[in-house]
């Protein structure tokens, strides 16, 4: 008879042994004992991921449109507050951290809800027909959440800084005002009128150029729209942030206003600057609309169609129109709706 020992039987419900892990380890695993113990492991895990899944589809959307908007303004606050605090930091630091922060929001949210982020993209789907107005409404609510949490978090993550500050004074105007550093208000230079004709401007170059990166027509890879939507944000910070923050985003104001309020800056947040605080609530709501049809109408409607390469194809007859409406059913990074569920 063989004195060798037999094998043991793999545990079928496991990976072989392929990575680098200790030979104990390894015969644990594919031991009675190991294999039994890793089954039940598997399926508690399998059933807890049962239970925490959501199976109605616009509460998962608006899930994470919060989370997005929440990462969004977590990382943007804390620049600004890096910005004000940091020795050596400066606007160009806190603006690419905003481009950086929605890039990675977006690739956040996209594969579920398509990442809108900003009530006034959201508004704008829907006045295009590419969502229900029940999902405008829970997108916003999320979006105004998220932003107020992640403005929050933000606040907690620098308490020590603002506490150190004009002695702990939470003041929202002047030289030692910190409200700013949460929600925008204008510089004092600018007029009501040029407050919301900013705020115009900025957004509907916002959904103008998200547009333009999710035209598939442009053999843009899927998988770069998100960094550049990063990279729109953080050029509108650079070329109209003076003016008054570059909110160009409704819940991305009214979210950390909100919070400000409730963090003991009282009700100055809204009536400062004349109650500044509708402007950056409305001005995106037109921009982004304007911004849209903008592009549909100088470019969307008479480009050539999406199946044809850019160069090198021939347009289709004259009774084709040479176009067609680029439109996708799919959702997440293939089509980004999102950046913002404009194309959809």
């Amino acid at each position: 008879m063989s004195n060798s020992t037999p094998k043991q039987r793999p545990c079928p419900s496991l990976v072989l042994c392929s990575v680098d892990i200790s030979s104990e380890a390894c015969h644990f695993k594919h031991s009675a004992k190991g294999c039994r113990r890793f089954a039940v492991m598997n399926s508690l895990r399998e059933t807890l991921s049962d239970y925490l899944r959501i199976e109605t589809s616009v509460v998962r959307e608006a899930l994470a449109e919060f989370i997005g908007t929440f990462f969004l303004l977590l990382i943007g606050n804390s620049a600004n507050i890096q910005n004000r605090f940091a020795p050596g930091g400066n606007s160009t630091s806190a603006h690419l951290a905003w481009g950086f922060g929605f890039a990675f929001a977006v690739y956040l949210a996209a594969n579920v809800s398509g990442a809108h982020l900003n009530p006034a993209i959201s508004l704008t789907a829907f006045i295009l027909g590419n969502i229900s107005l029940l999902k405008v409404l829970l997108f916003t609510i999320a979006q105004v959440l998220g932003a107020f949490v992640g403005a929050a978090i933000a606040f907690l993550g620098h308490l020590d800084d603002l506490n150190n500050f004009a002695n702990g004074e939470r003041l929202v105007t002047g030289p030692n005002g910190t409200a700013g550093l949460f929600a925008t208000y204008p510089s004092e230079h600018m007029s009501i009128a040029g407050s919301l004709f900013d705020q115009i401007i900025g957004t509907a170059i916002l959904s103008g150029c998200v547009l333009l990166i999710t035209d598939k027509r442009h053999r843009i890879p899927s998988g770069m729209v998100p960094a550049l939507a990063g990279l729109i944000m953080s050029m509108i910070a650079m070329t109209f942030g003076a003016n008054g923050g570059f909110a160009i985003n409704p819940a991305r104001d009214l979210g950390p206003r909100l919070f400000t309020l409730c963090a003991g800056y009282g009700w100055e947040v809204f009536s400062a600057n004349s109650y500044y605080f509708w402007i950056p609530i409305v001005g995106p709501y037109i921009g982004a609309i304007l911004g849209a049809w903008i592009y549909k109408l100088f470019v969307g409607l008479h480009g050539l169609n999406e199946d044809l390469e850019i160069t090198g194809g021939q347009p289709y007859p004259r009774s084709d129109k040479g176009y067609k409406q680029y439109s996708s059913n799919s959702q997440g990074v293939d089509s980004l709706v999102s950046v913002h569920g404009l194309t959809r």
